[in-house]
């Protein structure tokens, strides 16, 4: 196969990989929002204003609208690259609950929707006026709002997030993804890991819980350790290694992991009483520290 071809293919299965993943988020229900992305009846004025915008061709680039890439009906993205003057191509990133997400911009540059909107304008030479820039944030801000969860959160509803994370990983292994698979393995394993510091060491033995704590933090150092061998299994080209790594990663993510997990929750950072005292301890030590370097 020559070059160009593999490459094709790659991007082929990038796409069908991450199109996988993103519509497998449970994004936040969005009342103003109706199927295909359109907003509903309780929008605004201004909101509908902006939606026109949001369609309405550039004035120097008329095949071009925001919704060319950011395209409603596919959860507002194309999963395609673009070069939009931030630094080279960069994938369009959905706007659904991006109120959530902010700082914005592939590397965070902008910490407001007015300048999102204001970059988009200087390098597109839009021409947009005050009120239509204020009508534009309105949409943004209409589209990427969400009802948030009630759930309390807790090592259950983490381990849920580390399940659909790492979901991704079911179709980027075969695929021989190691793109897809290294970021995969990369933010599992951060949520892992923000997940033991909810743990308290054993060595604050004050918290109570010691045996139950010190099983729930090797569950999960096991389950990351997991998630590096399948990083360099597929690394390696050995796939049926990392689908059996997979199975093994999935098994304990579901069952073995949560239920450690679990048995320590009334000894985390989860139990409001115990962050308390926790963080207390830690600024008497950090106090004692400090008078002794004295």
């Amino acid at each position: 196969m020559r070059p160009a071809s593999r490459s094709r293919l790659r991007d082929h299965s990038n796409r069908i990989v991450t199109l996988h993943y993103i519509n497998d988020i449970d994004f936040l229900p969005n009342p103003r929002l109706a199927p295909g992305g359109m907003l509903t009846a309780q929008a605004s004025a201004a909101e509908r204003h902006g939606e026109q915008l949001f369609f309405k061709p550039f004035p120097h680039q008329p095949q071009l609208n925001c919704a060319t890439c950011h395209v409603p009906t596919g959860v507002f993205t194309d999963q395609a690259r673009h070069d939009v003057g931030s630094g080279g191509l960069v994938k369009t990133p959905t706007l659904l609950n991006a109120n959530f997400n902010a700082p914005y911009f592939h590397d965070g540059r902008y910490d407001t929707y007015e300048e999102v909107v204001g970059h988009f304008d200087r390098i597109f030479d839009l021409g947009l006026s005050s009120q239509d820039t204020q009508n534009l944030v309105a949409y943004l801000t209409a589209i990427g709002d969400g009802d948030r969860p009630f759930d309390k959160d807790g090592v259950a509803i983490r381990m849920k997030e580390v399940r659909e994370l790492a979901s991704v990983l079911e179709l980027a292994i075969p695929a021989a993804d190691t793109a897809v698979v290294s970021l995969a393995v990369t933010g599992v394993g951060a949520e892992l890991r923000e997940l033991t510091e909810h743990i308290p060491d054993i060595r604050y033995a004050s918290v109570g819980g010691q045996e139950e704590r010190l099983a729930a933090r090797t569950a999960v150092k096991d389950l990351v350790l997991n998630l590096r061998r399948i990083d360099l299994a597929v690394a390696a080209g050995h796939l049926d290694e990392a689908m059996a790594e997979y199975e093994t990663f999935s098994m304990l993510a579901t069952f073995d992991v949560p239920v450690a997990l679990k048995k320590a929750e009334p000894w985390s950072l989860f139990n409001a009483n115990i962050h308390q005292s926790h963080y207390a301890a830690l600024g008497r030590m950090l106090q004692s520290t400090a008078k002794q370097s004295q």
